[in-house]
Parts: structure tokens; C-alpha cells; sequence
């Protein structure tokens, strides 16, 4: 090698109050090497860690606490400036469990150090920097820092101290020659220009991490680890999550808003739906029997006016036609008149004798008309028909005094038919009450009397809360099957109680106001329900044969605990037992309240239906349908006695009524005496056939009159008809302007006018003006049909809204919209969020993941990849400038060493690069809202975000293969000839290689990288332009002569070596240094702003290493170790 290469190396090393160094200390370096040795915990790494706060930035240095355990006061944790510039030195417990307590050398006052590093070139000129910390009073953080650089070598003693005085002012150095100022990075940028190192990242990495160089693994891990940089890929993770973790979170956001919308569902058209069945059955709910008289009555007005002139021209009409019938009768009549005239003018005793036989066959017909008659009736009444006048009259007086005497007998029986018919009524009237009870029970599914069904009914729709809220205080329990005995009891003297409407805590207001302010139709009892353990009855008392059914209903504690207090009676057998107690109660439901009073309430039988303590329906059904049945048979006994009575008095009835209608339509013998007409008859035809033998024309003159006087009756008969009708017309016309004048147009809200309409155009029943009962009846029953729907409709609306808002109440209580009572108010609310969701946030968070999963996330999952790649680019460039430092320098005689990067193959980086392939060759689709391509694209960079982000071995592992790309290499040396390039031997692992072996090889490794990246850029000469080198207990582990072999593999490169040794290591270092500085600590006083006390103070002495050799030869066994 030339020797014309102006080569750096460390001088001198001044310390101010540095660690337990105290004071001023300035040692002196050699350029051929020092050691620096002393026992354990003497200070030796602090020294190192001074020389690196002076010339490595803050990301490079490494404070050193392996071989100094209470130096800085390591054993508190990691060495920091704050502990260095106080001088920590160990710590105290005032007791065994006390907190730890460190102490500091120079106190918790204000505190200052400096540090100083001279780096002299082998031509002699000089370059000093000056690092200079100082605390606060009460800091042990965050020091401020000043940075200064002298030219040669310059003492900081004076200057530093006149720095401290003057309140750390700067211009005490300025003026001294000092430049810099508070700027690490500028300071190092000048130091580094000055001294060679040319500001080389790679430089700064390799002298940094050659300070810990000890106990590695094997060449490849110290290959990773010591000279190659952690990747900017890895560095980029943390940058690479920030990135993705939007669209992550966006997704969230959009699944967040898809569950909310999904849970949601269709609440808009249900909302709709329920508020349009709530506004239609509170119309329908407000149509009463007098809203439905009042609708059909104006309508009958309506409809009366038109009728009334429809009527009008009717009669008008039926007025011409029978005025035309009239003038054709008359026609007809004098036709008649003058053919009659005709024929009497021929035949002047014809027409009498006609008119006399016509009279008589008239007469005859009649009467056997009427003989036919009676004698059919007569026949049907079981009597033999008369023959004669006095049979006749002897049959009159019979039908006549059986008729009276049937009134008397129907007379008397009247009474008893009354009440036959009154039994029955009431017999019906009692199993329909008992039909109507038990079709209640069994819709309701509640063993409570209709009227505190309808009242808590009322209560629940105003309140807008479903009726199993509100229990009675009867439904919550049941009588204990083995305490049957005591039904009796418990129905009759709990039964008010039982009657008590629960209303828990929340509702209990606004029950109060509604019943206050509504006319409830009965007598309700509210009870306000709290939250409370239910009590223990007392055993043998009545509110001790009850037990609960649903004991977690939020009302069952309410209503053990009033029965519990109210059933308070000793049950006993007899009221011989009444004395021994207070209150008791036999099981026939006499109760003793008090010493004076006993109650038994007897008024009313109690039915098994009326029971109301029974716990489900089930048995109170069973009873309703006994008493049914039983009332069934009661009422059929009662209606076939009526029926039978009535059958009979209808039959005296008729028969009284047929005897006397027969008496008043047949009251003379000659009515039906046939005979005497029909002799008549005979006689005048006899007399009529001799005169038309006299006259033979008159026979068709007399056909043609009789052909007249048909038509003349045929007019008369539809006059008549015509009269009738026009008489109909009349009398239905008056009837209507009398219903005109009695009716008055009746007040009926719009809303139910307009309701009734639809159901009128919808009835198949026609309104009748002046009939209306069978309309009005229909269009009420359509009414309550049509209610009762609506009311079922409204609730099943109501309960399918409140399921969709307990399911998102459930889902996401921490976005209730609404949490009030106000049914219709929360509905609403979540409605609106409905409208927000599908308008605002799901294309909000859709259009925020389409964004961040078209550029964002994808651009930083392929910049880690491409980071990934230039790094691997960048390591074997560096590699190969390793390898042309160690090309200058003999391995072993004749021999060179080149570091080789193998390749391997690893699942993780394969993985890497497919997904960035996918994720790359996505991105038209993706950009174009392919929604099978965003899919899979967030499918991909998920899988990728969870192994990044993941703290399990595995995604840890996966992470480091893929990133990390030192790991995608397996480093290697091979030793080759120098002249002929054969390879000889080939150094790849710990398992290859002894420990002493694998050092020299990681210290020829290390030399041939700084020599390179710090030998003179224009030289032929690989020496560093800066010699500096630390080494801190390095080689402690290894063989002599391996040892040896990698020193001397750093001097071969020309470094000045400072290590750092304990005493018995030094056998092997001294070859390769000058001097040796012995660091010791002892017991000194220091004063501090806390007073005088004894402390560790340490001390450095520098000596040759001769001087030091002969130490050892003759102290030996006193010398620190």
C-alpha cells in the first residue's frame, strides 16, 4: 500500500460531568490503538458511548450497558443522555417493597456535560468537535444539545465552564473560535466532511453497529444484521398500514352501514303502512251506531229529494195514461150502448130476460163458489157440512160457543206462556253471555272479566305499548294445584287485589294522566310497579297457596309482594281457630280482620268461569265451556217448554180464529144455497132459448156487445192498475216530504263521511229512503269488520316496526337514534336514519372505499413490493462493494475472500409477488367499479393487512420473509487463490466454522466494507481515510489465535483500534495497540446543590502499553479484573 493517505484517527477524548465521570477528564488515544480495561462497572463503555454521542447521529448510536452494570444507572433501565448528564450511579429501597429510587451524582438541580473528540491526520492538523447537554432542574429528559466544531486540537475546560455560568450562552464559544449551534445534522454533516467519512450512510451503519460486535449467530446473520441496513421496505410497513387502514376502516363503515340497512329493511313502507292503518282505525274507531244513524239519515235526505221528483214525474206520467184509458173506456162504453140499443130496438123482450138470466147465473156461480168454500172449510174443521137452513144455523152456534170458550182458555194461560217465554229468554241471554265470555277469553288469552280486559286494552293503545307490559295482578299468579281447597277463599278475598292493574315505573305517569282525564267505563285500580325481590309469603297463610308463572316477568315481584301483604290470613279449619290468630280465613271464604269484624261476601254465587287466580287460560277455558254446556241445556229445555206452549196456543188460535172467520164470512143460509139459484137459472134459460128461436140475429149482434164489454172491463182494469200505482206513488211521495220535514241534516266528521262512502259503494244492501233498518244494519256490521281488521292490521304493523327497532337497538346501542317512550317519534327517527343511510352513508362509505381501493391502498401494497425489490438491487451492490474492499487485502497468505449473496427461495416473497401481480393487473377493473374485481382486489390487500399488522409467530414470520430483504439472501465467503481465482474453501454458517473462525471472518467482512466505503474516493490506497474503529468486549468468547487473526485482519485494513477489554482479555489485544487506558471508580465526596456526600466518582489513566505490561507483571494479582 502507499503510504500517502492522510488518515484520521482519535486523538484525545475530553469529558465534562459525564456519566460518574465527574468534572474534567482528558485522555489521550493512540493512533496505532488503544485499549481501554478496568473491572466491572468501572465506566469503560461509557467512554464508548461519549465518542459516540460526538461522531454518530442519535438513529446510529447504541449506548452500550453489556459489561457496566451500574454505570449510568443501567440497572434502572436503558442508558439515556438524561442519566449520563446527572450521573446516575445506582439506586435504593427504603423498604422491601418501596419504590425504586435512582441516585445521581450530580443531583435533580439544573446539570450540564460535555463531550469532546479530537481527530488527528497523520500529517498532523487536527479537528475537535464539541458535543454539550444540559437539564433542567427537575428534568431527566429531553436535554438540550448544542453542537460545535474548532479547528486542531482545542481544551474545553475554560470555554465550557464560561458557557455554564453565562446561562448556556453560545457566543462564550463563538467567540472563542467555536462555530455550530444547536443543529446535530449540520454539525455531524461538517465533522464528517472534515475527518472522511463523507457523510456515507453505509459508513455510519457498519461504525455504529461495530461497537456490539460480539456473539452472533454465523456469517449470514451477522451479515444481515451488522452491515446491511434494515430495508426501507420494512421501514415502510408502518406507512404502508397507515395507508391501508382507511380503506379497511371504510369497509368497516360500509358494512356497518349495509348490516344497519339490511336490519332496517323495509321500515319506511311499514312505517308507512302503520301510520296510514293507525290514521284509518282511528276514523273507524270513532264510527259509532249514532255516526252510522246520522251518515244513513243525511243520505236518506240526499237521496229523498231526487226520488221525490222521479215520483213526481211518474204520476205525471201515469196521469196521461190514465186520462187516455179513460177516454178509451168511454169510447168503448158508448159503442157498447148503441150496439145494446141495435139489439133492443130489434128484440124489445130479449134484453130484459138476457140481463135477468146473466143476473141469475151471476147468482148462481157465486154461490156455488161459496158452498165449495164452506163446505171445504167446515170439512177442514172436523165438522159434517150443512143441507139445509137449520143444519146451518145449528153449526153457527156451535163454532160460535167453542169460540168463546178457547178464549177463556187462552186468557188463563197467558200468564204462564209469559214467563215460559221469559225463562227462555233469560236462558238464552245467559249462554250467549257465556259464548261471548268464552270466545273473549280465548282470543285475549286472559282469565280476566272483559271489563279490565277492554280497560288495560284502552290503556295500552294510548300509552302505544303492547298489553303483556301491563299485567294484573291475577295473571302473574296461580292457586297452587294442593291448595284447591282454598279456591273459595283466595277468589273471594284476594279477588280486589287480583284486580290490580301493574304499570311499571315508566308508563305509570301517563297512565295516571290518561285515566284522570278519560271516563274508563268501570272501576280500575293502577299500582304502580317497581323493580324489587320478590318476598316470601308466610307459610300457612292464603297468599301462601300461590305461586308465580312467569317469575321473570319485570311485574311477578310486584304482585307476590301485594298478595304476600294482603293474603296475610292464618288459613284455619274452623272459626274455633279465629281467636288464636289475628286475621285467618276458613276455605269457605269467611275472613276475621280484626277482633271485632268477620266479612264473608256472599252476594253473587262464584262460578268456576269467574275464577280469575288460575295462571294460563287453559283452565278458566275449561270452565267457561262447562258452564256453556250446561247453559246450552238449560236453554234448550226452556225453549222446547216455550216452543211446546206456544205450538199449543197457536193451534187454539187458529181454531178460534178459523170458527169465527167462518161464522163472519158465511152469515146466511141462502149465501150458499145452491139449489134455489140453480132453479132460478133453469127457469130463465128455458124462458131466453124459447125467444131466440123467435129472433135467430141477435146472436151475433150479441157476441160483437160482448166482445165490447170485455175491452170496456179490460179499460176499467188498467185504470185501476194505473190508479193503484199512481196511488202508490202518491202515498211513497208523501211519506218522503213528511221524512223531509222530521229529518235535519246530522253533523258527521269528513273523515268518517268519507270512510262510510267507500263502504257504501262497497255493500251489496241498497239504501231503502223509508227502510233503512237493513242498510244501516250492513253497513255497521262492515264497519266493525272492517275495524276489527284495521285493529289487527295496526298492531301487526306496530310490532313488526318495534322487532326492527329491538333488533338495531340490540345491534348497535351505541347508534340509538331515538331512545324515548314516544313510539311514533322513535319510528319516525329511525325512519329518517333509513332515508340518511340509503342517501348519505352507504354511498358515502361506498364511494370512500371505491377511492382508497382504486389508488391509495393498492399503490401502497405495490410500493412495499417495489421497495422490496430495490432493496434487494441495493444489497448486492452493496455486497460487491464489500467484496472490492476485501480484494485489497490477503485473507491468508496468498488468498483472497469474496462475500457471496445466495439466493433462496421463500414461500412469503412468492406470495408477495403474486398478490402484487393481482392487485396490479386489477386495477382497470377496479378503477371501472367491477364489483367482482373490487371483491377480489379487497380480498387480496385484506389478507396482506392482516399479515403485516399481525402479532402472531406465523404472520411475523411471513412478514419478515416477504419484507425483510436481507433474509431473501444466504450469505457465503469463499477463500480463492489470489493469481489463479480457485476457489479453495468455502464459509457459509455457524455450523461450518469455530467461533474463532466465524470472527475473523465477520472482521474481515466488516474491514473490507469501511475500508471501502471510507477509503480515499481517488486513490489507489484502501487504508480509511478514517481510522477509528470501536470494538466493545469484543473476542471475550473467542480462541486466542482466532482473536488475533481478526485484529489483525482490521490492521491489515488500517484501522485505529479502541476496545474495550477487561483485564484478563488483554493478553491477546495488546499486539495491536499502543496505550491502554485504565478506567477505575472510586468513593469520593461530591458536592451538589443537595449538600456533601461520599459517591462513586471514576477516573481514566492513560499509559503505554509497555508501562502497562510491566503493571501487570508485577500487580498482577492487584489489578482489576
Amino acid at each position: 500500500m502507499s503510504a500517502h493517505v492522510d488518515q484520521y484517527s482519535l486523538s484525545r477524548l475530553q469529558l465534562i460531568n459525564w456519566g460518574v465521570f465527574d468534572g474534567y477528564h482528558s485522555i489521550p488515544f493512540s493512533p496505532n490503538g488503544s485499549l481501554i480495561t478496568g473491572s466491572s462497572g468501572s465506566g469503560k463503555s461509557s467512554l464508548l458511548d461519549a465518542i459516540s454521542l460526538a461522531f454518530l447521529p442519535d438513529n446510529r448510536r447504541n449506548f452500550n450497558a453489556s459489561g457496566d452494570a451500574t454505570a449510568a444507572g443501567s440497572s434502572s433501565g436503558k442508558r439515556t443522555v438524561g442519566k449520563y448528564v446527572r450521573g446516575a450511579w445506582g439506586e435504593r429501597r427504603d423498604g422491601a417493597n418501596a419504590a425504586r429510587e435512582i441516585m445521581y451524582l450530580r443531583g435533580t438541580g439544573p446539570a450540564w456535560a460535555a463531550i469532546a473528540v479530537t481527530y488527528t491526520s497523520t500529517s498532523g492538523s487536527s479537528i475537535t468537535g464539541l458535543v454539550l447537554k444540559w437539564l433542567a432542574a427537575g428534568k431527566m429528559t429531553d436535554a438540550h444539545s448544542s453542537y460545535f466544531i474548532h479547528d486542531g486540537d482545542a481544551d474545553i475546560a475554560d470555554v465550557c465552564n464560561a458557557w455554564a455560568t453565562s446561562n448556556h450562552n453560545s457566543a462564550r464559544l463563538r467567540e472563542a473560535g467555536w462555530r455550530g449551534g444547536p443543529g446535530e445534522g449540520r454539525y455531524l454533516a461538517t465533522l464528517y466532511s472534515l475527518i472522511g467519512i463523507r457523510a456515507s450512510e453505509a459508513a455510519q451503519q457498519l461504525l455504529g453497529k461495530a461497537k456490539s460486535l460480539k456473539s452472533v449467530g454465523g456469517l449470514a446473520q451477522f451479515v444481515r444484521e451488522f452491515m446491511l441496513d434494515e430495508p426501507t421496505s420494512i421501514a415502510g410497513i408502518k406507512d404502508a398500514l397507515e395507508q391501508i387502514d382507511p380503506l379497511v376502516e371504510a369497509r368497516e363503515l360500509l358494512d356497518v352501514a349495509r348490516r344497519k340497512r339490511a336490519i332496517l329493511g323495509n321500515i319506511e313502507a311499514v312505517q308507512e303502512r302503520y301510520v296510514s292503518e293507525s290514521a284509518t282505525f282511528s276514523v273507524l274507531d270513532t264510527i259509532d251506531s249514532s255516526t252510522v244513524r246520522a251518515y244513513v239519515n243525511n243520505l236518506r235526505l240526499h237521496n229523498a229529494v231526487p226520488e221525490v221528483a222521479d215520483l213526481d214525474d211518474q204520476i205525471a206520467r201515469l196521469d196521461g195514461d190514465l186520462a187516455a184509458l179513460t177516454a178509451q173506456h168511454d169510447q168503448l162504453r158508448q159503442d157498447h150502448s148503441h150496439l145494446l140499443s141495435r139489439i133492443a130496438t130489434s128484440t124489445g123482450d130479449l134484453a130484459p130476460l138476457q140481463e135477468q138470466l146473466a143476473g141469475a147465473q151471476k147468482v148462481s156461480n157465486e154461490a156455488s163458489i161459496r158452498r165449495a168454500s164452506y163446505e171445504h172449510k167446515v170439512t177442514a174443521l172436523g165438522f159434517s157440512p150443512p143441507n139445509d137452513a137449520e143444519e146451518f144455523w145449528t153449526l153457527r152456534e156451535t163454532l160460535i160457543s167453542d169460540a168463546t170458550h178457547i178464549d177463556g182458555q187462552l186468557e188463563a194461560g197467558k200468564a204462564h206462556f209469559a214467563e215460559t217465554l221469559a225463562r227462555e229468554v233469560a236462558a238464552r241471554t245467559q249462554r250467549d253471555t257465556v259464548a261471548e265470555e268464552l270466545q273473549r277469553v280465548r282470543q285475549a288469552g286472559s282469565a280476566l272479566p272483559r271489563a279490565e280486559h277492554d280497560m288495560r286494552r284502552v290503556i295500552a293503545n294510548a300509552l302505544q305499548v303492547d298489553e303483556s307490559e301491563l299485567r294484573y295482578v291475577a295473571e302473574m299468579v296461580e292457586l297452587d294445584p294442593d291448595e284447591e281447597r282454598w279456591r273459595l277463599a283466595v277468589e273471594k278475598v284476594l279477588r280486589p287485589a287480583g284486580l290490580r292493574l301493574l304499570v311499571p315505573d315508566r308508563h305509570f305517569r301517563a297512565a295516571l294522566r290518561f285515566v284522570n282525564n278519560n271516563d274508563m267505563r268501570g272501576r280500575i285500580q293502577l299500582h304502580h310497579a317497581e323493580d324489587r325481590p320478590a318476598p316470601t309469603p308466610q307459610a300457612g297463610t292464603l297468599g301462601a297457596t300461590l305461586r308465580p308463572v312467569d317469575p321473570g316477568h319485570p311485574c311477578s315481584a310486584e304482585a307476590v309482594s301485594i298478595l304476600t301483604r294482603l293474603g296475610n290470613y292464618v288459613c284455619v279449619d274452623s272459626t274455633a281457630e279465629f281467636g288464636d290468630h289475628p286475621k285467618a280465613v276458613t276455605d269457605k271464604g269467611l275472613r276475621k280482620d280484626s277482633a271485632k269484624l268477620a266479612v264473608k261476601d256472599d252476594r253473587a254465587p262464584l262460578r268456576p268461569s269467574q275464577y280469575i287466580f288460575v295462571g294460563n287460560v287453559d283452565a278458566k277455558i275449561a270452565a267457561l265451556q262447562d258452564e256453556l254446556d250446561e247453559e246450552q241445556r238449560a236453554y234448550d229445555e226452556a225453549r222446547e217448554a216455550s216452543a211446546t206452549l206456544d205450538r199449543e196456543r197457536t193451534e187454539r188460535e187458529q181454531r178460534r180464529d178459523a170458527y169465527r172467520r167462518l161464522c163472519e164470512q158465511f152469515t146466511q143460509w141462502s149465501e150458499i144455497d145452491l139449489d134455489s139459484a140453480d132453479d132460478r137459472v133453469d127457469q130463465l134459460t128455458e124462458q131466453y132459448d124459447l125467444l131466440m128461436e123467435e129472433h135467430p140475429d141477435i146472436e151475433a149482434l150479441q157476441r160483437k156487445a160482448e166482445d165490447l164489454w170485455e175491452q170496456v172491463r179490460g179499460a176499467i182494469s188498467q185504470a185501476a192498475l194505473v190508479r193503484d200505482k199512481m196511488a202508490t206513488h202518491d202515498q211513497r211521495r208523501t211519506a218522503l216530504l213528511d221524512l223531509m220535514d222530521r229529518l235535519k241534516p246530522e253533523s258527521v266528521p269528513a273523515q268518517a263521511q268519507s270512510t262510510l262512502d267507500g263502504f257504501r259503494e262497497e255493500l251489496a244492501a241498497t239504501l231503502d229512503v223509508l227502510a233503512p233498518d237493513a242498510f244501516r244494519t250492513e253497513l255497521m256490521k262492515a264497519v266493525v269488520r272492517d275495524r276489527d281488521r284495521m285493529r289487527s292490521d295496526t298492531r301487526r304493523s306496530r310490532d313488526e316496526l318495534a322487532r326492527i327497532l329491538d333488533r338495531y337497538d340490540e345491534e348497535f346501542p351505541d347508534a340509538i337514534p331515538n331512545d324515548s317512550d314516544d313510539f311514533d317519534e322513535r319510528t319516525h327517527d329511525y325512519v329518517s336514519l333509513c332515508r340518511r343511510i340509503d342517501e348519505r352513508e352507504l354511498p358515502s362509505a361506498y364511494d370512500r372505499m371505491r377511492r382508497l381501493i382504486t389508488e391509495q391502498a393498492p399503490g401502497a401494497i405495490l410500493n412495499l413490493h417495489m421497495a422490496a425489490d430495490a432493496e434487494e438491487r441495493r444489497i448486492i451492490e452493496q455486497i460487491e462493494r464489500v467484496n472490492s474492499g476485501l480484494g485489497a487485502v490477503a485473507f491468508n497468505r496468498g488468498t483472497r475472500l469474496r462475500l457471496h449473496p445466495g439466493r433462496k427461495n421463500l414461500a412469503a416473497v412468492a406470495e408477495l409477488t403474486e398478490k402484487a401481480k393481482h392487485i396490479s393487473g386489477r386495477a382497470a377493473p377496479v378503477s371501472f367499479g367491477d364489483e367482482q374485481a373490487i371483491l377480489e382486489q379487497y380480498a387480496d390487500i385484506l389478507l396482506l393487512r392482516e399479515r403485516l399488522a399481525g402479532a402472531t409467530p406465523e404472520d411475523r414470520a411471513w412478514t419478515r420473509d416477504a419484507l425483510d430483504v436481507r433474509n431473501r439472501f444466504d450469505f457465503y465467503c469463499e477463500e480463492h487463490d489470489a493469481e489463479t481465482g480457485e476457489t479453495i474453501r468455502t464459509y457459509s454458517n455457524a455450523g461450518d466454522n469455530s467461533g474463532g473462525e466465524q470472527e475473523k471472518l465477520m472482521a474481515f467482512c466488516l474491514a473490507g466494507a469501511l475500508s471501502f466505503n471510507l477509503a480515499s474516493p481517488n486513490g489507489d490506497d484502501n487504508r480509511p481515510i478514517f481510522a477509528q474503529l470501536m470494538l466493545d468486549e469484543a473476542f471475550s468468547k473467542s480462541d486466542p489465535q482466532f482473536a488475533q487473526q481478526a485484529l489483525s485482519a482490521f490492521r491489515k485494513f488500517g484501522f485505529q483500534l479502541v476496545i474495550v477489554a477487561t483485564v484478563q482479555n488483554t493478553s491477546t489485544i495488546q499486539p495491536y495497540i499502543d496505550n491502554v487506558i485504565m478506567v477505575s471508580k472510586t468513593e469520593g465526596t461530591v458536592s451538589t446543590s443537595e449538600g456533601t456526600s461520599a459517591r462513586p466518582v471514576a477516573t481514566a489513566m492513560s499509559t503505554s502499553i509497555q508501562a502497562f505490561s510491566d503493571l501487570r507483571r508485577t500487580s498482577g494479582a492487584r489489578l482489576p479484573v
